[in-house]
């Protein structure tokens, strides 16, 4: 059976209408579909963008926190630094207004006699010997003499034995000498120091701990406040072990330790920031066995009194090797080694810095062991090249003062001077500014750094973010430290750079005010001599006029006034020709484009008709005439003075 047009169109309609309704049931799922996976991947981007967000966030404001923490700790440690100086220049002020004192003590006779009495009787109580002599001033002999007769029977009375002193009269103590005696053998091979100078020196090192006490009360960051061993002041030569219940009883000053080929002298402090050991003599070869280090690196360090180059070596998870300046010392995860130094210069400041470690060591704060220790040795570095640049740059800047107002002979000596300690000193610097700069482009070393936590160096991947935080994660903390330190240096080495450039500045102008000068002498005495060579042109006739032959002249009524005029006239004209030579060897430039006038050729061009002759060359001798150069040539000549390039 057909269909009819309409049944057909009615069909087509009904499968047009069931085709758009799958295809928007279709449409409406994949929509559905596509806004799901949009929310689901949108919320996926907010995640990873909140959390990289967050991470960044983290590491910036670690960062800062870490650069916060090194500031305020760098301030703290410079004012106690600071302080610490302050109070070594009272306690030396203390003693030298002492020293100043001691020569009143022989100005009251009695008790100057008892005085010296004790003192001869301690020498002989050392001696133990029969006979021994006293050498005194020349002024304290009749004195000394009954002082000796007291020391004797003191003497007997405490050993039962008697002795003979006698006082040397003929050799005595220098005399600015305050007094005092000292006693000698009678063989002379031994003698003990009983001077004034050398009492206030003992007693310098044993009254110290109790004059700090006084003066500035415990230490508080001492558990005993007895315990003043560890001021600056109060370091010494101790070979053996240091129990920490027996360091109250150590009362030496810091002492310059003589280099040795055997062993090594070093300070240690434990992991607490207490000090164990006190210049301890280690044997090399147990000592490098012990600490798990080469020959190499002991080379570093080792007590000796010749410079080395400034280094900061990296055992990685064994120990930080450094040496700066008046600092040599080995840094493990437990302990820190310091080694003596045989400059007695800079005795004190090792000292000074052995007491701000220690408070470091025991102070507060999460940083690791080895950094502590690395901060404080960078900070007492870091204050000794700004006390000394403080220095340079005083004692520089008066000599340059000076220098403006009146150049003298005295001032260009201490400039000299002080110029070549200023090169040496920025040297100094500009070593150090490199040893932490080597050690900030060395990844590897950097993450070798992390004794107590130690961490997996990674290398450097191609993607910049994995090798941001991979760097940041890995050595964050000490990069910054370093990175602190080595601005600071850095600015050191600037101001220095910037001193040494002022003070060439002002030696090349001295050099030009001087150049002057003696071009003025000279010309001087040039003048001088051309005036006296006019008077001598100019007495040449009336020399001939005066001589006692008969010239035909000595009756003409004119003869003498023109002998006069002429003699005048002669020495005028030398003289205005010589001057007129002179201006022109004054008229000096650097160029001179101008056509050269005849009239300011040289004098060679000038006479050169006379050398031509055969007798101007036997005389005078060959002569090689010089050309002026043109402008082209004078340019590339300039050019060439001041190393220019060529124009193209």
């Amino acid at each position: 059976m057909s269909l009819t047009d309409d049944q057909v169109n009615a069909e087509l309609r009904k499968m047009k209408a069931f085709i758009e309704k799958e295809a928007q049931e279709k449409a409406k799922e994949i929509r559905l579909k596509a806004d799901e996976e949009y929310e689901i991947e949108k919320a996926s981007i907010v995640r990873s963008e909140t959390a990289a967000i967050d991470s960044v966030y983290e590491q910036k404001l670690k960062k800062a926190s870490l650069a916060q923490q090194i500031t305020k700790s760098t301030i703290s440690n410079k004012t106690r630094l600071r302080v610490l100086g302050e109070k070594e220049k009272v306690l030396d002020d203390i003693f030298e207004e002492a020293k100043k004192q001691l020569s009143s003590i022989a100005s009251k006779k009695d008790e100057y006699k008892a005085l010296l009495a004790g003192l001869i009787e301690e020498g002989v109580l050392a001696l133990l010997e029969e006979k021994v002599s006293v050498k005194v001033r020349e002024g304290d002999v009749s004195v000394a003499k009954e002082a000796a007769e007291e020391a004797a029977k003191g003497f007997k009375d405490k050993s039962k034995k008697d002795v003979t002193i006698t006082i040397d009269e003929e050799s005595f103590l220098p005399k600015n000498s305050p007094g005092g005696v000292i006693v000698v053998n009678e063989s002379g091979k031994i003698e003990v120091n009983n001077t004034l100078e050398e009492r206030l020196k003992l007693l310098s090192e044993e009254a110290l701990p109790g004059i700090r006490l006084e003066l500035f009360g415990p230490s508080p960051t001492r558990r005993d406040p007895n315990v003043h061993k560890l001021s600056t002041p109060l370091w010494g030569s101790v070979s053996d072990d240091v129990p920490s219940e027996e360091l109250g009883s150590f009362h030496h000053m810091v002492q310059p330790i003589v280099p040795s080929d055997q062993y090594v002298s070093c300070t240690t402090f434990d992991a607490a920031g207490n000090v164990t050991a006190v210049s301890k003599k280690y044997p090399k070869m147990t000592f490098l066995k012990d600490n798990n280090l080469y020959p190499r690196d002991l080379r570093k360090v080792d007590t000796s009194s010749i410079d080395v180059v400034p280094s900061i070596m990296v055992r990685p998870g064994k120990a930080i090797i450094i040496n700066l300046l008046h600092i040599k010392a080995i840094i493990q995860r437990d302990n820190v080694k310091v080694f003596d130094t045989a400059n007695p210069n800079m005795a004190s400041k090792l000292g000074i810095f052995m007491y701000d470690l220690e408070m470091k060591l025991k102070g507060p704060g999460a940083a690791p062991y080895e950094f502590k220790a690395l901060e404080s040795i960078l900070i007492s570095v870091l204050s000794y090249l700004e006390a000394e640049l403080y220095a340079q740059r005083a004692s520089c800047g008066l000599i340059l003062s000076e220098l403006e107002d009146h150049i003298s002979r005295e001032n260009l000596q201490q400039l000299l001077i002080k110029s070549k300690k200023l090169t040496s000193f920025f040297q100094r610097a500009s070593l150090i500014r490199d040893v932490l700069e080597e050690l900030l482009e060395n990844d590897e070393d950097m993450t070798g750094m992390y004794l107590t936590s130690k961490q997996e160096f990674t290398p450097v991947v191609t993607h910049e973010e994995t090798s941001s935080n991979t760097s940041l994660n890995n050595f964050s903390d000490v990069e910054m430290i370093l990175e602190t330190y080595y601005t600071h240096c850095d600015e050191v080495v600037q101001q220095a750079g910037s001193l040494i450039s002022d003070i060439k500045a002002t030696e090349e102008i001295a050099n030009i005010i001087l150049d002057a000068n003696r071009n003025s002498l000279m010309l001087f005495e040039l003048k001088v001599t051309i005036y006296t060579l006019g008077f001598t042109v100019a007495t040449l006739i009336p020399a001939f006029y005066g001589m006692n032959l008969k010239n035909y002249i000595e009756e003409s009524y004119y003869g003498f006034g023109a002998v006069i005029v002429l003699s005048v006239i002669q020495g005028f004209l030398i003289t205005a020709w010589n001057f007129k030579k002179l201006h022109r060897v004054q008229k000096l430039t650097m160029m001179d484009h101008s056509p050269a006038h005849p009239s300011t050729k040289p004098s060679y061009y000038q006479s050169s008709w006379m050398r031509k002759r055969w007798w101007s060359k036997l005389l005078f001798g060959g002569r090689t005439v010089y050309h002026r150069p043109t402008n082209k040539e004078r340019d590339v000549i300039w050019r060439m003075l001041r190393d220019d390039k060529p124009p193209k």
